[in-house]
């Protein structure tokens, strides 16, 4: 089959693995967002669909539209009966929906037609679900809202966070996009269900603001967002200190039974310090003082001289 994969970053690379090695199924060429910096100093890199796409040997087109222009004249002349796309990054036009006579098959990590949108690992772990799903549809020009070819539920680990839960769906996606890809080749695959907009969800994507710990809300909740944000924005608070307040990183955190005042260091274990919220009591096991490195939170308090009554500002300002 004539097939050709959009995607860029991480979680698109094992579905784009598990082609290069089908007989059948190895893209004729890999589209992907243009070099990037990754950090503020360093130079435009290439991204992980780029840089593995060139390893497999696979021509490798790194397009800022795939819309109009050399792109889409370039994809025009590929003849695709199909293209794959994982966590592209790109709103695909008319144009490019309509090419292949299969369509462009996505493969989406929620149960849709819950959390449309690019960000639905993080916003289904920050809104505290035990459960989501992992989706293969046909593309539409409405947002993640096509016909679902294959579903299936996907349980979200509680001691897991974003970042791991991310790489986890990646894999499981994979052989759930190969499975369709190979009843479509056989003709024998089911016919799409269309999703019901009735039931639709939304998960936009982070912003710095999505990480602010407010202290006041369920220590579960804060527990949950400490996942969702990982590896960005990431969660942080306010320490309040003599000399001003300080911005915290926080990495890991676990949720405990019991009361306390929030924003208040209610004592310091081994695991980490106990701040009190609106319910229950949150334990900051790994932080990080900002411009230094990551540490497990009773080192931060042995470094700072923390002592129980202490407190974090409840919600960190803008």
């Amino acid at each position: 089959m004539r097939l050709v994969f959009f995607g860029t970053p991480s979680i698109a690379l094992p579905t784009l693995n598990a082609l290069a090695v089908h007989p059948a199924l190895r893209p004729l060429a890999v589209f992907t967002q243009p070099p990037a910096r990754r950090s503020r100093r360093g130079d435009a890199e290439s991204c992980e669909v780029a840089i593995q796409g060139r390893r497999l040997g696979l021509e490798v087109q790194e397009v800022s539209t795939v819309n109009e222009g050399p792109a889409f004249e370039r994809l025009c002349q590929l003849q695709p009966e199909v293209v794959v796309v994982v966590s592209f990054g790109q709103i695909l036009k008319r144009g490019v929906l309509q090419l292949p006579r299969h369509g462009c098959l996505n493969f989406h990590p929620s149960l849709l037609p819950r959390y449309r949108g690019a960000a639905p690992v993080q916003r289904a772990i920050m809104a505290g679900e035990r459960t989501s799903g992992l989706s293969i549809m046909r593309l539409v020009k409405k947002l993640d809202a096509g016909p679902i070819l294959l579903q299936q539920a996907w349980p979200l680990r509680e001691e897991a966070d974003a970042e791991a839960l991310l790489a986890e769906a990646g894999e499981l996606g994979a052989p759930l996009m190969v499975r369709v890809l190979e009843r479509l080749e056989r003709e024998d695959l089911p016919a799409a269900v269309e999703q019901d907009d009735a039931l639709a969800s939304y998960a936009p994507p982070l912003s710095k603001d999505d990480g602010r710990l407010d202290f006041r809300r369920p220590a579960v909740a804060l527990r949950d967002l400490v996942r969702g944000v990982q590896p960005w924005p990431r969660a942080s608070c306010q320490l309040l200190m003599p000399a001003g307040a300080r911005r915290v990183i926080v990495h890991r955190a676990s949720s405990r039974q019991g009361q306390g005042r929030p924003g208040r260091i209610e004592t310091m274990e081994d695991e980490g310090l106990v701040v009190g919220c609106g319910e229950g009591l949150l334990c900051l096991e790994s932080v990080q003082l900002e411009g230094k490195a990551v540490q497990p939170g009773r080192a931060l308090a042995n470094g700072l001289r923390l002592k129980p009554g202490d407190c974090f500002a409840t919600t960190e300002g803008p």
